[in-house]
């Protein structure tokens, strides 16, 4: 069985893991990313936004993808036309070849515990070759008691079938429970079983996100603005790392800043270089004549 192995054979194998499709350990291969949130919180936006960043291999609102990957796109909510509206909005700028990266079910009514639905969705993702498919809500997608682990249980063993045995990673919308403090709705198994956690909550004119993560390091909170016109989520400078140093420590060169971060094991190399670029073209930052890297404001 190519499932198994020994210990010896894990010692002994050198062959490096799958890249993440969102950096930070956000989506990784095969793994389950869940977005929770209040209702009217945006969460279809920003799985939608990541669906268009996915299908681009391009970032937003300082999340960072490497390469463009397929998505199918499975919404329970809203209906055909509305969810066609946003899309017109969302990616009607794109081009050809984003647009046919991404699939969409007109109508979806399926229950991934039973037999029949769970084959019907197997079958949409190998006819659509998707490596992410998102799932909007996960209450309508089940037929169980989501306060029972042992319900949860069945649905949620095959999600981790898809994930292993097509090689895809979910992203699944998920509803907060009466206590906001406690997460997403229904059994503690739920919580369980993602393996990176995106939270969305309104802060004023403003969202903020926070993160769960089980394979990698929690990243920090993230301040994020939503875009009325575009209905794209847009980084905040109150969360612009390089932006942050320069306020309190005054200009520095890039290399400098650098080797200050991994030194004190804040980022590595390359993920330093990648955050002054990024503030370098969102124009929070600019590189002076000196070599040094200025708030906008300063001469």
């Amino acid at each position: 069985m190519s499932n198994i192995i020994t210990f010896y054979d894990a010692v002994h194998d050198d062959s490096e893991p799958p890249e993440p499709i969102i950096d930070e350990g956000v989506l990784l291969y095969k793994t389950i990313l869940m977005i929770i949130g209040e209702a009217k919180v945006k969460k279809s936006f920003l799985a939608m936004n990541f669906a268009i960043a996915i299908a681009k291999g391009e970032g937003f609102a300082g999340f960072t993808v490497q390469s463009s990957n397929k998505v199918l796109l499975l919404s329970a909510e809203g209906g055909y036309y509305p969810t066609r509206e946003r899309i017109k909005k969302l990616a009607g700028k794109e081009e050809e070849s984003v647009l046919k990266n991404i699939s969409l079910a007109k109508y979806v009514n399926l229950s991934i515990d039973d037999d029949d639905d769970y084959r019907a969705l197997k079958n949409m993702i190998e006819y659509t070759d998707a490596k992410v498919v998102i799932i909007d809500p996960l209450i309508r997608f089940h037929s169980q008691e989501e306060n029972s682990s042992m319900a949860m249980n069945i649905v949620f063993r095959r999600f981790r079938e898809l994930n292993n045995d097509l090689g895809v990673s979910l992203i699944i919308i998920h509803h907060t429970g009466k206590i906001l403090s406690k997460g997403g709705r229904g059994s503690s198994l739920i919580r369980g079983e993602y393996d990176s956690a995106i939270t969305l909550k309104n802060n004023g004119d403003k969202h903020k996100i926070y993160f769960d993560m089980r394979h990698v390091e929690t990243p920090s909170p993230r301040i994020v603005s939503f875009n009325k016109d575009t209905f794209w989520f847009e980084a905040s400078t109150d969360n612009d790392k390089v932006v942050e140093y320069l306020t309190e420590n005054g200009s520095i060169s890039r290399t400098a800043l650098t080797e200050e971060w991994v030194s004190s094991d804040t980022f590595s190399n390359s993920h330093g270089y990648r955050l002054i670029n990024e503030a370098i073209k969102k124009g929070n930052v600019r590189e002076g004549e000196d070599g040094k890297l200025h708030l906008p404001e300063e001469k």
